[in-house]
């Protein structure tokens, strides 16, 4: 069940009055530096950042779920209903007891502006293992949350979103009732050097790009890598780029994707590392 429960920089705008012969060659220059297409497109379209509730029925959820005796037509949300018993049974394998947490926590958002939000939640940290508290741990990343919407009587899981994208994540403009894209990072503080976007893939979300300090990482996940050489890890896909560390050849890396436009891989070099740029060519699988 662990694994079960285990994000734009802004366009700069340029105008020009009277005559100025080196229009052309300002324009060309800044159409070179300028984000990839749908990063621009996206800052300035209208975003709408999702809503913390507390509106949680976890005490009631629990008790129904612990009773001895049929309780009727349940009220509680099927995706907490569905968890519980796993939760409770592995609370309780690691010597625990299966307690509602004080502040229960999610966000409400309209991901397809329907008129009805879909919820983003992560039910280890709104039920807690009291006497076995590292049973629903995630590691320092935290545990993904769900995103869940409801059809009907049932709420449908569409994805997952990363811990740190969830606080202050966006939906962008479109059309009713299609699946918006998603912009979330850095716990929702402003402003953030590594921002996440999230795709509709068909049927849920995905990690479709990251805008790592003005950079576009296509995300494509490539598990674990090793240093075939001494490598530096740089703020930007560029060899002279600002370096954030070196690391020695057979280090291991967490590939997370690849520079949109340059020989370089996004990676994580440990999970209290920095992360940045390396060159593909030091990189083995």
């Amino acid at each position: 069940m662990r694994a079960i429960f285990c994000v734009l920089i802004g366009t700069l705008l340029f105008s020009a009055c009277g005559r100025d012969t080196g229009k052309e060659s300002k324009e060309s220059a800044a159409a070179a530096t300028e984000p990839a297409p749908e990063q621009a497109a996206r800052e300035v379209a209208a975003a709408t950042v999702a809503v913390r509730t507390r509106d949680l029925p976890l005490a009631a959820c629990l008790d129904e779920q612990t009773a001895e005796a049929e309780t009727g037509l349940s009220q509680c949300p099927n995706f907490i209903v569905l968890a519980l018993d796993s939760m409770i049974e592995e609370c309780a394998d690691g010597g625990g007891m299966l307690r509602p947490a004080e502040n229960p926590e999610a966000w409400s958002l309209d991901v397809d502006h329907d008129g009805q939000s879909e919820m983003l939640v992560d039910l280890t940290q709104n039920y807690i293992c009291y006497g076995a508290p590292t049973v629903f741990s995630c590691g320092s990343d935290g545990c993904p949350y769900f995103l869940y919407s409801q059809r009907a009587d049932a709420w449908v899981e569409h994805g997952t979103v990363n811990a740190d994208d969830v606080p202050g994540i966006e939906v962008f403009d479109a059309p009713a009732g299609t699946p918006a894209p998603l912009r979330g990072g850095c716990k929702g503080e402003r402003p953030c050097l590594e921002l996440t976007h999230y795709e509709w893939k068909g049927n849920e979300y995905e990690r479709a790009w990251i805008d790592f300090r003005g950079h576009v990482v296509d995300v494509a996940p490539g598990g674990l890598w090793t240093l075939s050489k001494d490598a530096a890890v740089r703020a930007a896909p560029e060899a002279a780029a600002q370096l954030i560390d070196r690391y020695p050849a057979g280090t291991v890396m967490v590939v997370i994707g690849s520079a949109r436009d340059a020989p370089f891989q996004f990676v994580s070099p440990c999970n209290a590392c920095r992360r940045g740029f390396v060159e593909a060519a030091a990189l083995t699988k």
